[in-house]
């Protein structure tokens, strides 16, 4: 079984999920050293909106090399709340795919024809899976 749209009964799971600032906001304003950018991107009023001003700003010269453990730290984060924690914990044995139409084939998988031969890693996927897996290995620590 696989959870492959982050939407609906799932959308706990999207980086836009939440009110106010957002995973979304956190991971693009992270792309960046310059602080009117970073505040920029942090002021946005949706998360689409932060995605779009982060697409825009002067990316830091080590974003490839930070960017996969950024997203997780702010994945622990986000999971610390506890009703988001128990929600992803019953998603368990579930494979997560950040399906998507958009071409993200590094931090999901992209179910166009014109990807269909692409290589997709779906970080995302993976990184929720690690942090899913952290929560139940300390719950059952306790």
């Amino acid at each position: 079984m696989t959870i492959d749209s982050f939407s609906g009964k799932f959308d706990f799971l999207s980086n836009f999920y939440g009110e106010g600032l957002t995973v979304e906001h956190y991971y693009q304003a992270a792309k960046t050293w310059h602080d009117d950018w970073k505040q920029s991107i942090l002021n946005a009023e949706t998360p689409g909106r932060a995605k779009r001003l982060g697409r825009k700003a002067p990316m830091r010269d080590d974003w490839d090399e930070v960017r996969v453990d950024i997203m997780y730290e702010l994945l622990k984060e986000k999971f610390q709340d506890l009703t988001l924690a128990i929600k992803l914990i019953d998603t368990f044995p579930i494979s997560l795919i950040e399906g998507n139409k958009w071409h993200d084939n590094f931090w999901g998988i992209c179910s166009c024809m014109k990807c269909r031969n692409t290589e997709s890693h779906n970080m995302l996927g993976f990184l929720l899976m690690r942090v899913r897996g952290e929560l139940m290995a300390e719950t059952f620590k306790k």
